[in-house]
């Protein structure tokens, strides 16, 4: 086999691989969220055992108005310097930082916070016959709820509104 038809087939073959790999990033199932408590219980304590880094961005609206979320999140909390979900400031940036990569649901973050988020609840406001929540990953639709894995520069929006 020449070098040129030798370029082709691997030229092909790493095409198909690609489109592959695109189609099954569209169709593949949400991650299986590793054990909420058990990310929320991680306590980092330093920087010195960091295996990952990295920052989803959490937006809480009630009936139109935008929540703050506090600072300093799961700093200091409960006898730990620093937990592995916590916030730095009040921008909704949420610092992932662990000694593995796990599947971060976004209940580990709330049982820090000490708040509750689920399909029938954020905050303290509960879904009635005239209230809803609406919960967005990227702009995408998912039933996911507290379920739901954060990854980097993900945006969750959890939304309760009129229906």
């Amino acid at each position: 086999m020449d070098a040129a038809r030798a370029a082709m087939i691997g030229g092909a073959a790493f095409t198909v691989i690609l489109v592959g790999a695109v189609i099954w990033d569209e169709i593949a199932p949400p991650p299986t969220p590793d054990n909420a408590q058990e990310v929320a219980d991680f306590c980092l304590g330093d920087h010195s055992n960091i295996g990952v880094h990295y920052h989803p961005l959490i937006e809480i609206i009630i009936n139109g108005q935008e929540v703050s979320i506090p600072a300093n999140i799961g700093i200091n909390h409960d006898g730990c310097s620093m937990r592995g979900v916590h916030t730095h400031d009040s921008s909704g940036k949420i610092h992932v930082e662990m000694d593995k990569k796990y599947n971060v649901p976004a209940e580990s973050f709330f049982l820090i916070w000490g708040e509750t988020f689920n399909e029938n609840q954020i905050l303290d406001y509960v879904v009635d016959d005239d209230h809803e929540i609406v919960v967005t990953l990227n702009g995408d639709s998912v039933d996911t709820f507290e379920d739901t894995v954060m990854e980097d520069s993900e945006v969750l929006r959890i939304e309760y509104k009129p229906k």
